[in-house]
């Protein structure tokens, strides 16, 4: 399970259960303490966006992602996305070096060689 946090405050987890290790991304669904509703809410109060009920933001450098130990594991691009409609919420995480996917995600690796 990863946790990802926002200026140091849990935001929610995800087991990022699917991966692409061709461009070295991961995702997954994504669980928080107030559903996606909160959630979105949550997300336009920071600067996120809303598309056709679709409300997303950007993973900038406020955002770090965490093993189950508390390390950091670094990544440098993705989005937290949330369906209030659909009470769907989604981490996509990319940007991952290879040593770090290699370390974190081999299963995906393993999963594309199946």
């Amino acid at each position: 399970m990863y946790t990802l946090t926002h200026e140091g405050e849990n935001v929610g987890n995800s087991k990022l259960e699917r991966g692409d290790p061709s461009i070295r991304a991961v995702s997954g669904v994504f669980n928080n303490m107030g559903g996606s509703k909160s959630l979105a809410n949550w997300i336009k109060s920071i600067g996120g966006e809303e598309d056709e009920g679709v409300v997303f933001i950007d993973l900038n450098k406020d955002f770090s992602l965490l093993d189950e130990a508390g390390n950091v594991v670094e990544f440098s691009g993705g989005n937290l996305i949330s369906i209030p409609d659909a009470d769907e919420i989604y981490l996509d995480v990319t940007g991952i070096t290879d040593e770090v996917y290699k370390t974190y995600f081999s299963e995906h690796i393993s999963a594309m060689g199946n």
